[in-house]
């Protein structure tokens, strides 16, 4: 896997692995080891196997076209709609980055926010198809 992470507690133990880089996520688990004396596996798990893919679609796409037109027909045929997403995503950086590319996790109430506001897009877009 790209970018894998290890999180040493203070008895040179792999306290948590990431199996994808993603900040937010290697910052909870540094809050949770310190919040027990920096020693033993966080209590939220100490294994992240989540493809963290958001900020690859958001900020991945210089690195893609690197590879030219090439580099970016193999990435699709490889990963169906992984390119175009990918574009997509570049495009609406300026949008998304501050979701996307954080350093520290969304707090609960931004959350609940935005499933309120992508919920309610959703309800408009339905009722406008059957209205």
């Amino acid at each position: 896997m790209a970018d894998s992470l290890y999180l040493i507690d203070a008895d040179s133990r792999v306290a948590f692995y990431g199996m994808w880089g993603h900040a937010p996520s290697l910052d909870t688990a540094i809050a949770d080891l310190l919040a027990q004396g920096g020693r033993g596996i966080p209590p939220r798990g100490g294994l992240d196997r989540m493809p963290h893919l958001f900020a690859s679609f958001v900020d991945g796409w210089r690195g893609l076209s690197r590879g030219g037109v090439g580099g970016v027909l193999d990435y699709e045929l490889g990963v169906p709609g992984g390119a175009t997403l990918t574009a997509l995503g570049s495009l609406a950086k300026p949008v998304l980055a501050p979701l996307a590319l954080r350093s520290t996790p969304l707090p609960a109430p931004a959350k609940l926010a935005l499933i309120g506001g992508v919920a309610g897009v959703g309800a408009l877009v339905v009722a406008r198809r059957r209205g």
